[in-house]
């Protein structure tokens, strides 16, 4: 679907967290410029994002391309709302209404990839506690030590 002379997808509301949902708009080049036959010009970049957002009027900072590199890497960042607002202008083709739904479609999508992260958290503390209550090793000696005790 093109809107504004750019590729548009709709919200899917799919339950995905932000890395997947980001990862698969910034492949199929959602809010990219479309080429004559009406296909995006391409995927998403880090460098082709950080432009896009630096040029949105109402953004006179921009965006720091670190942090978009950030996005595209399998990590457990996320995206501040600040820039949920910029990259939901990227994705709605700047139409306001659109832009809206994905306003709400990233803030939902970040939710879930921060739940997941405490939730990946709360597993490892209780993992850890768990294996507290079982007999610890024996130590290891010291090569030095064990050599001093050896007599030759």
């Amino acid at each position: 679907m093109i809107k504004n002379g750019k590729y548009f997808l709709p919200p899917q509301r799919d339950g995905s967290d932000f890395k997947e949902l980001f990862k698969r708009l910034a492949s199929a080049g959602a809010g990219r410029p479309v080429d004559k036959d009406g296909f995006p010009k391409g995927p998403w970049t880090a460098d082709l994002l950080a432009e896009a957002i630096t040029r949105i009027d109402a953004n006179g900072s921009g965006v720091d391309l670190r942090t978009v590199q950030l996005w595209f890497q399998d990590n457990e960042k996320g995206i501040s709302p600040d820039n949920i607002r910029w990259l939901a202008r990227i994705f709605g083709c700047d139409d306001p209404d659109t832009s809206s739904e994905w306003q709400a479609d990233l803030s939902a999508a970040q939710s879930r990839l921060t739940a997941k992260r405490r939730e990946r958290k709360r597993n490892v503390r209780n993992d850890l506690s768990n294996t507290q209550g079982l007999a610890t090793p024996p130590s290891v000696s010291n090569d030095r030590t064990a050599a001093k005790r050896h007599i030759y």
